[in-house]
């Protein structure tokens, strides 16, 4: 199977420090190993978050 590369904005990258603080960095993780391997795999199921993440779902 072929792997894809993933590649990250800044912005990607400075968003990274507020998924980690907000305890999702592990979540985070899987979903993107799930990317990388296959991207047309379904997903696990979201939640909608709150506060400063507002709008993003984990």
């Amino acid at each position: 199977m072929d792997k894809w590369n993933l590649v990250f904005t800044k912005q990607a990258e400075k968003d990274s420090r507020k998924i980690v603080a907000a305890g999702l960095g592990k979540q985070v993780i899987k979903l993107l190993n799930i990317i990388n391997n296959n991207p047309y795999e379904s997903y696990p199921s979201f939640e909608k978050l709150t506060g400063e993440l507002s709008g993003y779902y984990a």
